[in-house]
């Protein structure tokens, strides 16, 4: 029997997708909840790819966020108008596709008679308003209903036949479609396809702005059913963290090393009928980048690259034929044909590159200046090199073509990207290659609408991924870096609104790797006007990092502190990142307790009590996973005391702190204490958080070690709760909490299911 639940019914929808009318699990998702997306509500939400892939496989449950908007009064009406208007055209038989949800949902013996008969009240659907508003109950329903994990156990991925096993059910990932407005470059299509039948891999080069990228997604699309699997990656200046950073489905949030091995042991495994897509590849790697390694791997690879690597065969991407330039200028300016002569000398000012005339064509469909005026502007940006010279490589690594970089930037400044669209430019610089949720970004600029960056998609300048986010393309970048020089100051508001969730330590963020990876570009691209203000900002944002054992940030971090350390406080926070980064990331307790103990002896509990109380507790720590518990409970206790005596419990270090001092307390017959600290931090701790559940769980494990069931099962029982609202995605991780009270329990014959099942 299959359950009705959402992974099984947004199947059945995708199933009935026309095969002219293709859609990714994203833009579904997109189209389907539309109505959130565009709320307040959804202000801050983004689809995750891998995350959409488990709610469509049946591994995780979907977001609670999602169920509770459409639950609220008149948002279901608004997901039917969502589906009859952006799903149903899809589909090549809709009242089929209707039919089968009303099958699923009847015949699943663990849905009610009465739900049943509400869900299917009037069922006889003839017209597309009574078909969405079913679709849009039945997925209701499923979002809402008890969470039950699809049994989907990762299998072999090794494969031992001529053939690689098929990588969807394991990867989420997406092959991104060529941009609409693609054409031309039949011939380059075609001799791609020749050099990959006979050689490995392939470097795709040309200069930026040409074409490369687009080139590689339309062989991806012409060619896809050649391959057993096509994956796509986006080079970001790691090839080790871009291989970690792959969605695969038994991928967990914390895992460290062990990720990337896993990942490359499966790399390996693909043969000759995979390709990996390998994008934006401009660097000259060196015998540690790892590229040595990739190189070896049994599948194809495309790279596409603005750099030579004559060792290998190469494919170069030149300018398009006249005739095909004026076909994509016609795509954005109506008046193309009308005005040909003018647009054919456009096109040959700017060399017949590729990105250039998109922008050309672009302003003047907006009309910014008229044809002959653009040309004219054109002239004045005069070429330094000739349209045939070679691309050069520099020695800071990046490489340009004069001709077109001063082509483009004289574009630019003809659109005059001035004021709050050059701030958004700015700041744009700090976004990874994958892009960001508009909104997201919008907010923390402290934009107060969308139009200066609508106007910048207009003018080509910012672009629309696929998944629905805003990239700069990186010629485009490299000239925003050139002119606008972003710097700690003058990106002023955009890196505050960033600083300020790193100050949430405790808090969840379903988008904390795209902040992490902003961080990293800030760090990298930023000009340090302001030590003071970019030292706070790092240190805040390595706290952050830790939680989730981000470690090419936490490693980036600990180097630019290494440069700007100039008191003790400093160099004792340095030992104690050194330290962190020693024991989650290397598993090297020894070398991690060595350098906190450094970190003591530099501290003065008098002129910084919060940073020699955290590292006393990290001290404590460290002693607890070594064995020495009598050394821990001295290194604890101090940070319990400094922190007390100074009024401190309140941040979410110091609770962590407390906690992990109380449970040392009543292991070493100290329950008193221990029960005292904690309800010390029960004062300062907001009810119904995660933080709050922990306290009142190690409380209530605490007073059973004491024997008094009276006052544990009250506070258990509250904890488990709370834990069972705060994990309802993920019921899993409540049900893991429900077996450990029971083992710790057992001899007093305490029910736990029944404690978080009572009011």
């Amino acid at each position: 029997m299959k359950i009705c639940d959402f992974c099984t019914a947004a199947k059945i929808i995708l199933d009935f997708v026309a095969v002219g009318k293709s859609i990714s699990q994203l833009d579904f998702m997109y189209d389907l909840f539309k109505d959130f997306i565009e709320s307040d509500e959804g202000l801050d939400f983004d689809f995750d790819n891998g995350l959409v892939c488990r709610w469509l496989n049946g591994t995780a449950k979907i977001s609670s966020r999602l169920t509770s908007y459409y639950s609220a009064n008149g948002n279901i009406e608004a997901m039917a108008i969502d589906i009859e208007q952006n799903i149903l055209p899809l589909l090549y038989d809709k009242f089929m596709a209707a039919e089968e949800l009303y099958h699923l949902l009847m015949n699943d013996t663990t849905v009610s008679a009465n739900l049943k008969s509400e869900l299917t009240e009037n069922y006889s659907y003839n017209n597309d308003i009574d078909l969405s508003n079913f679709i849009s109950r039945v997925l209701l329903f499923t979002m809402s209903r008890t969470f039950i994990k699809h049994d989907v156990k990762t299998k072999e991925l090794l494969s031992t036949g001529t053939l690689s096993p098929i990588v969807k059910d394991y990867i989420y990932d997406i092959v991104p479609k060529p941009c609409r407005h693609f054409c031309g470059r039949e011939s380059d299509l075609e001799n791609i396809h020749e050099l990959l039948k006979e050689n490995d891999k392939i470097f795709l080069t040309g200069v930026a702005g040409i074409g490369k990228s687009e080139l590689a997604k339309m062989y991806a699309e012409k060619y896809k059913k050649e391959y057993t699997n096509i994956l796509y990656l986006r080079y970001g200046g790691n090839l080790k963290q871009m291989i970690a950073d792959c969605d695969f489905a038994d991928d967990t949030e914390t895992e460290t090393d062990s990720r990337f091995e896993r990942h490359s042991r499966f790399l390996k495994s693909l043969k000759e009928d995979t390709l990996i897509i390998i994008d934006n590849f401009d660097i000259v790697p060196t015998p540690e980048s790892g590229f040595d390694d990739i190189t070896q791997y049994r599948c194809k690879i495309l790279f596409t690259t603005r750099c030579r690597f004559s060792e290998y065969t190469e494919f170069e991407a030149l300018e398009m034929p006249k005739i095909t330039l004026i076909r994509l200028a016609e795509k954005f300016y109506d008046k193309t044909e009308q005005k040909l002569e003018i647009v054919t000398q456009i096109i040959d000012e700017v060399h017949r590159h590729t990105l250039s005339v998109e922008l050309a064509a672009r302003l003047l469909a907006c009309g910014i200046l008229k044809p002959k005026k653009l040309l004219a502007e054109l002239k004045k940006s005069k070429s330094i090199l000739q349209s045939e010279d070679k691309i050069n490589i520099v020695k800071d690594g990046r490489n340009r073509k004069a001709t077109y970089y001063e082509h483009i930037h004289r574009l630019m400044y003809i659109a005059g990207l001035d004021g709050e669209c050059g701030e958004i430019l700015k700041c744009m610089t700090f976004i990874p290659d994958d892009g960001i949720n508009p909104r997201l970004f919008a907010r923390w600029l402290n934009l107060k609408n969308l139009n200066s960056l609508n106007r910048l998609i207009e003018y080509g300048t910012i672009k629309r991924n696929e998944l629905h986010k805003i990239v700069l393309h990186p010629l485009i970048k490299e000239i925003t870096l050139d002119d606008k020089k972003p710097s700690i100051s003058n990106c002023q508001i955009f890196i505050t609104g960033i600083h300020n969730l790193c100050l949430m330590h405790g808090a969840d963020l379903p988008y904390h790797t795209t902040m992490f990876k902003v961080i990293e570009n800030i760090i990298l691209l930023a000009e340090k006007d302001d030590t003071d203000k970019y030292k706070i900002f790092i240190k805040d944002a390595f706290a952050y990092m830790e939680k989730y054992a981000y470690q090419s940030g936490m490693k980036l971090i600990i180097a630019e502190l290494e440069t700007i350390a100039h008191n003790n406080d400093d160099r004792a926070l340095l030992f104690d990142y050194k330290s962190a980064y020693e024991h989650i990331c290397n598993q090297n307790i020894s070398a991690a307790l060595e350098y906190e103990l450094q970190a003591v002896n530099l501290c003065d509990e008098n002129t910084n009590p919060h940073l020699i109380a955290n590292i006393y507790a990290n001290t404590g720590g460290l002693y607890h996973a070594s064995g020495d518990v009598f050394k821990a409970k001295e290194f604890m206790e101090k940070a319990y005391y400094i922190l007390t005596e100074n009024n401190l419990q309140y941040t979410a270090d110091s609770i962590a702190q407390i906690c992990n001092y109380a449970n040392l307390a009543a292991n070493l017959s100290e329950p008193e204490k221990a029960i005292t600290a904690l309800k010390k931090c029960v004062e300062y701790t907001e009810e119904n958080s995660g933080i709050y559940a922990e306290l009142l769980w190690n409380t209530g494990i605490i007073y059973l070690q004491m024997n008094d069931k009276a006052n544990a099962v009250p506070h258990l029982k509250k904890a488990l709760n709370i834990y069972a609202e705060i994990y309802e995605d993920e019921p899993e991780l409540t049900q893991r909490k429900i077996y450990e009270l029971q083992d710790a329990v057992s001899s007093y014959g305490i029910n736990a299911q029944n404690s978080i099942s009572e009011n």
